[in-house]
């Protein structure tokens, strides 16, 4: 029962931090677009993308042990001895990797944004290096079980940034691409600092003896999980950078929207990355993979529950949202991306849930040809297609082709040691409660034509939704009383 509080704990403290930290795409969304145009925000996607794809394989791997088994280290030396080995690598590997960006900025600055936005440079390197120091200060709290101190940071972080382009729109009345991402190095420093603070308090600055054969070791496990990361970039990132090339990068800034929209709900899946490998891990190793097994299975399904209303409502709701929060003219031309784009997103979720599963069964290669193979087909239809049709719909349905074959595969793999019960049932009666939820949403758009555009009218359309589909979700008798009453225990003793 204690891996079921820490489980419900740990997801209910990091969903509401996950949730507040996606808002801050939604609201950075109009505040962009409404003040630096389509092609800046375009842009701007762009840049942050390559930085964090660049800044995602500079461990190359090393730091899979230190994951892997610090929930379960019990002693202060232990634990130097998986945290510092990893830190001093990325580092080192950063000022490797900021060096290479430098020398190559002629091409980054014409291939990549089309010589359309000026950028500096120098930013680039130091958002890398400041994100190392954030995102290690974060998985130390994380694989720590000081869930509190994670979700605090992720929470304040991406508002600080918001508070800062707002600074920065205020003394400067414009905001560009360098603005907007200095504000991201400003936010990551403020909280990376009082962090590492308390880190290094805790386990000191002990640096054990460090062999090449665990840099080996280390890589030999971690580096199919880099790969698999890069390959999940190219499923969910590299359509931008195709439209970008074939099209425009104001393309991008049309697409995006959509894309952010429809996959908002991405935002649950990614919880179970930050608290599902610590406590399977830990469960397992302490052989109690029937805890396991449970916690996986309500994630999935608690999963599904959010996500197929949140694809039924994306197709009535897409136009009203992004008017509201791009312009007419964005709402109009890519309403449809948001649903196809939604559907994706469930399979890419299911995805992220069961890499987890593979995580703790230390078959991070499977994780790897997945993903590849899903990111090859999906990279040679965009340039094939999108060549062809020049249409940024056909990025939208590629990734849900790609993503629904990584599922197909991903299920097959993870079944074949681990048995997962998807609960048809629950998805039924899902199916139905949507259903039910869409029919009055629809009336209500068609009645209210135009003013359903307007903010207030917007918000109580969401609210009505979310109330019809949870009265037919008990009406059908979708949880049963073993669940309410295994619920209730697991936060009546969190409480306590």
């Amino acid at each position: 029962m204690e891996s079921y509080k820490s489980f419900l704990k740990g997801n209910f403290l990091v969903l509401a931090s996950h949730v507040l930290i996606y808002m801050q795409g939604i609201i950075l969304l109009p505040l962009i677009i409404k003040t630096a145009g389509i092609t800046i925000y375009g842009g701007y996607i762009l840049l942050i993308s390559a930085i964090e794809l660049i800044y995602g394989i500079s461990s190359f791997g090393v730091g899979y042990r230190y994951k892997r088994f610090f929930p379960s280290s019990k002693d202060v030396k232990s634990r130097c001895e998986l945290f510092y080995p990893q830190f001093l690598f990325q580092i080192t590997s950063i000022f490797v990797l900021s060096f290479v960006i430098l020398l190559f900025e002629p091409f980054l600055n014409s291939w990549l944004l089309n010589n359309n936005i000026v950028f500096i440079i120098f930013l680039a390197p130091l958002l890398i290096l400041l994100s190392m120091c954030y995102s290690q200060s974060l998985d130390y709290f994380r694989y720590s079980g000081k869930m509190n101190y994670y979700s605090l940071a992720t929470v304040v972080t991406p508002y600080i940034g918001i508070g800062i382009i707002f600074l920065f729109f205020y003394s400067f009345h414009n905001l560009n691409v360098n603005l907007l991402i200095s504000a991201i190095i400003i936010s990551r420093f403020l909280i990376a600092t009082p962090l590492f603070f308390i880190v290094f308090r805790e386990i000191g600055f002990n640096i054990p003896n460090i062999k090449i054969s665990q840099y080996k070791e280390d890589i030999k496990l971690g580096f199919p999980l880099v790969i698999g990361y890069i390959t999940s970039f190219i499923l969910s990132g590299s359509d931008r950078y195709v439209i970008a090339l074939l099209l425009s990068v104001t393309e991008v800034g049309y697409y995006n929207p959509a894309y952010a929209l429809g996959s908002l709900i991405i935002f649950f899946p990614m919880v179970s990355g930050v608290v599902l490998p610590p406590l399977l891990s830990k469960t397992v190793d302490t052989g109690r993979e029937h805890e396991a097994r449970v916690m996986v299975d309500y994630t999935v399904k608690g999963f599904l529950l959010i996500g197929i209303p949140f694809l039924a409502g994306s197709y009535v709701m897409g136009r009203p949202l992004l008017t509201l929060l791009a312009n007419a003219e964005v709402g109009t031309s890519v309403y449809l991306l948001v649903p196809v784009v939604a559907t994706g997103i469930l399979f890419y979720g299911l995805n992220v849930i069961l890499s987890n599963v593979l995580f703790v069964l230390m078959k991070t290669s499977a994780i790897f040809w997945v993903n590849i193979m899903a990111a090859v087909v999906n990279l040679m239809l965009n340039v094939i297609l999108i060549y062809i049709f020049r249409d940024i719909m056909i990025a939208a349905l590629t990734t849900l082709l790609s993503y629904f074959i990584a599922f197909v595969f991903m299920h097959r793999i993870v079944t074949s040691d681990w048995k997962l019960d998807f609960d048809l049932s629950a998805i039924t009666k899902s199916l139905a409660s949507s259903l039910l939820m869409v029919i009055p949403l629809l009336w209500i758009n068609s009645y209210l034509a135009g003013s359903a555009y307007q903010m207030f009218y917007i918000i109580g359309e969401i609210l009505l939704g979310i109330i019809v589909y949870c009265m037919a979700l008990f009406a059908f008798k979708t949880f049963s009383h073993e669940e309410l009453l295994f619920l209730k225990n697991t936060f009546l003793q969190w409480r306590s």
